[in-house]
């Protein structure tokens, strides 16, 4: 059965609605804890926008626990990275970001969507630029910090699995006025069960590899 996320923007409000299964229960090592994202700027957002909007998700994801290591792809043959890194996805330390320009087939409220097989693992997540656009000039928010935290809640998608959505906080299915203030204070996090459930998944090193036929699409829109 395909796993749906909704999520809808009307007014001061981020609308983000996920099904839902069960949490991890492992024990958490003592080793530091990294997810690397490898980030496809389809959109062609300026870099400088791009580096802070990065910056608001790892500064979200440090307040768990969890250092983010960013890959603007495509790499540089000559740089300090493979370019073959670009192309990894193994769930859950090597996960996939592309931010477009749009959605092709979904309406034009989607800000986002992400990707889950049927049992909550998924490595790929988009974010529509021209809807952030809009929120920002409607809101006045900062747009790389819109960008930054909607990253770090598709991010959260893919690291906490379904039933990933809480009362309060980054993960709250509802973003309004108090919470966009909350993400431009910068004190818009997640909650220290969703901490503690990434790092213990983060901790397992299990990876799953990618697996395309398992892979469904989690919508965001009406």
């Amino acid at each position: 059965m395909t796993k749906k996320t909704l999520g809808r923007w009307f007014w001061f409000a981020l609308v983000l609605v996920l099904s839902c299964p069960a949490v991890l229960s492992q024990v958490i090592t003592g080793e530091e804890l990294q997810v690397t994202i490898a980030v496809y700027n389809d959109a062609e957002i300026p870099a400088v926008t791009l580096r802070q909007a990065e910056m608001e998700a790892s500064h979200v994801f440090r307040q768990s626990g969890i250092e983010v290591k960013w890959l603007n792809c495509p790499l540089s043959a000559e740089g300090p990275e493979d370019p073959a890194h670009c192309g990894t996805a193994d769930f859950p330390e090597h996960l996939q970001l592309r931010i477009v320009p749009r959605s092709l087939n979904l309406n034009g409220i989607t800000l986002g969507i992400s990707y889950l097989s049927a049992d909550g693992i998924g490595c790929y997540a988009d974010l529509f630029y021209e809807r952030a656009a809009q929120i920002h000039e409607n809101s006045h928010l900062n747009l790389a910090t819109i960008l930054g935290h909607v990253a770090a809640h598709e991010i959260g998608h893919l690291l906490l699995g379904t039933n990933s959505h809480a009362p309060s906080g980054i993960m709250r299915a509802r973003w309004e006025s108090g919470e966009l203030v909350s993400a431009s204070k910068g004190t818009l996090f997640f909650s220290a069960a969703e901490s503690r459930q990434m790092r213990n998944k983060l901790a397992t090193r299990h990876s799953t590899g990618k697996d395309d036929s398992h892979i469904e699409t989690v919508r965001m829109g009406d």
